[in-house]
């Protein structure tokens, strides 16, 4: 049977000089459904959903914020299809849950949940308790008993945590290891961008700065509408490195860009896990990770690359796809001279997040010497990418910088989002068959 969902690579410099001690690599790793799937030939029915809306209703939301909230969560039920599950939980500092989990069934239904939220405006108060949000919500989610559900959670908030944000951090930790993807979408001067990026990470999900309250109902039926596009669930990529390879840095770059940090290799078994968790049948799902090979002769499988994932609806649980990541060692000049552009492209794109972590360090510890090289280096970055807007932010934050010795958390979660965002040079979308 062919793999519905397929495995694919790329390599910077698939030719490998022969005589280098050693080699800098980057591989692009591709993941989407196959044609079939895509375009309906043998397509499997979309994944039913539980999903939990978290919603915050501290003492900082305005008037205004919560009536959008209000009328985005209504709008969220109306996105949803008959058989899936809803429940919304409110928080403060105080949870409260205002729809348990529930089957969507009628439109009369349907209307009945709606009013339940209009009390929200009632629970206003308090601070912003998130870690117990977060495990209120799960309980919702693991209470409707059902395998073939793909469980999602959204959190809004406008502001920091209150609490421990490590406690917070080992909740989400734990709730996405139980198979719930999170997502965050964030509002206000005073919501934490880089905390919340770390917060989803977990389960590979995805972080929303929404600039105006106009827009709040259109990011959420955004959100929405892809979980009901989503067709398989429990996503993982395994990742094998040969030994006397040495792993470097991983990097996220679609659907949404994101810095992982240095890739740790646990122990002999030298494999590590990306959790992509759900699936949908029209996005790509790529990460690019850096590693250094030894001198060799003939070909060498660099990584071992396994995808493992469930369509409930085909009746597949725990499907694989494998693929060798394989370069070739040449004393070919001209072929060890090739360099794959498509992957140079992507790397300058994700690397800008992690040079704005960088800088968001350099300035909390007060370095200006380093904090201004990487003002220098995102503008050059930026400006390299023909991006004269964001070449100039970097350029007009340096000023601002020197001059106040310190960054808002609007300026850093602007250029955050901004770090984010994937240029129109994307990956394209691959039917890799003939190649697995």
């Amino acid at each position: 049977m062919a793999e519905e969902i397929l495995l694919d690579y790329v390599v910077d410099q698939p030719n490998v000089p022969i005589d280098n001690t050693e080699t800098g690599l980057k591989i692009l790793l591709k993941v989407n459904a196959s044609n079939a799937l895509r375009q309906g030939g043998s397509s499997a029915p979309a994944l039913r959903n539980h999903l939990a809306l978290v919603l915050d209703v501290s003492s900082s939301m305005k008037k205004n914020e919560l009536r959008e909230v209000k009328q985005a969560a209504k709008s969220s039920l109306d996105r949803l299809r008959p058989g899936d599950i809803v429940s919304v939980i409110a928080f403060q500092s105080v949870v409260y849950k205002i729809i348990p989990a529930t089957v969507l069934e009628s439109p009369e239904q349907i209307a009945a949940l709606k009013a339940r939220l209009d009390v929200i405006d009632s629970y206003q108060g308090g601070g912003t308790d998130m870690e117990h949000a977060i495990s209120k919500a799960e309980e919702q989610l693991l209470s409707v008993p059902d395998a073939d559900v793909a469980r999602k959670m959204i959190i809004f908030t406008d502001g920091q945590v209150t609490g421990i944000e490590q406690n917070c951090l080992r909740t989400a930790a734990e709730v996405s290891s139980r198979g719930t993807s999170i997502d965050a979408l964030g509002f206000g001067p005073e919501f934490d961008y880089a905390f919340m990026q770390k917060l989803v990470s977990y389960s590979n999900g995805f972080t929303e700065k929404i600039d105006r309250t106009d827009e709040i109902q259109a990011v959420f039926a955004k959100r929405v509408e892809n979980l009901t596009n989503a067709i398989a669930k429990n996503v993982n990529l395994h990742l094998t490195f040969t030994p006397n390879v040495r792993a470097g840095r991983g990097y996220r770059y679609a659907p949404e860009m994101n810095y992982l940090g240095n890739v740790r290799l646990p122990g002999e078994a030298r494999t590590i896990s990306i959790p992509i968790g759900t699936l949908e049948k029209d996005k790509e799902y790529s990460y690019l990770i850096t590693c250094t090979v030894p001198k060799h002769t003939g070909n060498m499988r660099v990584i071992k690359a396994e995808l493992e994932y469930d369509i409930p609806s085909m009746g597949l649980e725990r499907e694989v796809s494998t693929q060798s990541v394989v370069v070739t060692f040449s004393d070919d000049p001209t072929a060890t001279n090739q360099i794959n552009g498509e992957v140079e492209r992507v790397f300058d794109e994700v690397e800008i997040g992690r040079l704005v972590q960088e800088l968001d360090k350099a300035t909390k510890r007060e370095d200006h010497r380093r904090a201004s090289i990487f003002f220098d280096i995102l503008a050059k970055r930026y400006e390299e990418l023909g991006d004269v807007d964001m070449q100039q932010h970097y350029v007009g934050l340096k000023a601002r910088y020197a001059q106040e010795g310190k960054l808002s958390q609007e300026d850093m979660n602007y250029s955050r989002h901004k770090s984010t965002q994937r240029r129109d040079t994307a990956v394209q979308l691959v039917d890799a068959s003939d190649l697995i």
